[in-house]
């Protein structure tokens, strides 16, 4: 047994623990990081076994990765993928034993964009096509990964989806660009989890935007939109009619919709905190305020001047994260509403 791959199967190992780690890391970003880092060191296994196609593969999933998490570009981002897989196959100098990784990942990444049951049963089958991959290499570490992988998605499949899947894979993104095909996504969530007389059409969601494209936190499971929060800066005495109204106030107008300027009080409104009904757990919960948190907290290192902020929460999840932020709730609104109130 040479150095080289005693020191192949030590980054395996490496990348194996940072990826399991990952998942009780509790910010986002170091989610994201960590199994960024996995995949480094997975790629670098593959590299000292000579596995070139798993090597080129695990840097395309890395690179793609970031791009899933920077952007809502999905399937746009898997597009550009394919000929990149293809030039992988050409290049790669592997033997046909190569096409493995390319066909697993190519699977993969394709039902990431389906419904979670083909996401469950193509993630099965590309497991398959890893092992094989790595029993020709003598990749054992890997085997053993994706051997545990392949036993919880069959678990999975066996059991039901949503009884077994991890919910701690959330994560959230800020500060980014929404497609008109994402804000038909956030819209039809809207349907989904608040009552008709809650929601905007779809038309005026996308004028609001147009307003401020800051306002957005996406919430994400697997590169799949799960839920999102709507952050508005709104003039004074819009803000002042929404404390004061005695019903549910939502008559908002692009003109009400401000960008943030140094120097001028600033009153926010988080309008909207939806997710998914499956997510609903102290996870969700702790990582969705934590956005909050650090949007607002973003803002006022930056010297603007945010005075107060409210929410109207109209489901139990909403005002769980608005507690969970230090919210007080001001009064009863009616149709079972509930005004929140944070000064700063």
């Amino acid at each position: 047994m040479d150095t080289q791959y005693i020191i192949a199967q030590i980054l395996g190992v490496i990348g194996w623990t940072l990826y399991l780690l990952s998942f009780h890391a509790k910010r986002e970003n170091k989610v994201i990081f960590m199994q960024i880092l996995a995949s480094t060191f997975y790629g670098l296994n593959y590299g000292l076994l000579g596995a070139w196609s798993g090597l080129f593969v695990s840097a395309l999933e890395t690179i793609r990765s970031i791009g899933y998490y920077k952007t809502d570009k999905d399937k746009y981002i898997f597009r550009l993928s394919v000929p990149v897989y293809i030039l992988i196959g050409i290049f790669s100098e592997d033997s046909i034993i190569g096409i493995l990784p390319i066909a697993a990942s190519l699977l993969e990444s394709y039902a990431t964009l389906k419904s979670k049951k083909f996401m469950v049963v193509g993630g099965a089958i590309g497991m398959c096509l890893w092992i094989v991959y790595g029993f020709f290499y003598a990749d054992y570490v890997g085997i053993l990964t994706d051997l545990l992988i392949l036993v919880s998605n069959v678990s999975i499949l066996l059991n039901g989806y949503s009884k077994f899947l991890r919910r701690d894979r959330v994560y959230t993104v800020s500060g980014m660009y929404i497609s008109a095909n994402t804000m038909e996504e956030l819209h039809h969530l809207d349907r989904g989890y608040y009552d008709t007389q809650y929601l905007w059409d779809v038309d005026s969601m996308k004028e609001l935007y147009k307003s401020e494209k800051n306002s957005y936190i996406l919430v994400k499971d697997n590169n799949k939109i799960i839920g999102y929060v709507n952050i508005l800066n709104l003039r004074k005495e819009v803000y002042q009619k929404m404390i004061e109204s005695e019903e549910l106030f939502d008559e908002f107008e692009a003109r009400d919709i401000l960008n943030f300027e140094l120097g001028k009080n600033i009153y926010l409104n988080i309008n909207s905190i939806v997710l998914k009904s499956e997510y609903h757990n102290k996870d969700s919960i702790e990582k969705i305020s934590h956005a909050i948190d650090k949007f607002i907290n973003m803002r006022i290192k930056k010297g603007y001047k945010i005075k107060e902020i409210n929410s109207i929460s109209v489901n139990e999840f909403e005002s769980e994260v608005l507690e969970n932020l230090g919210f007080e709730k001001a009064r009863d609104i009616t149709n079972e509403s509930f005004l929140y109130v944070k000064k700063y």
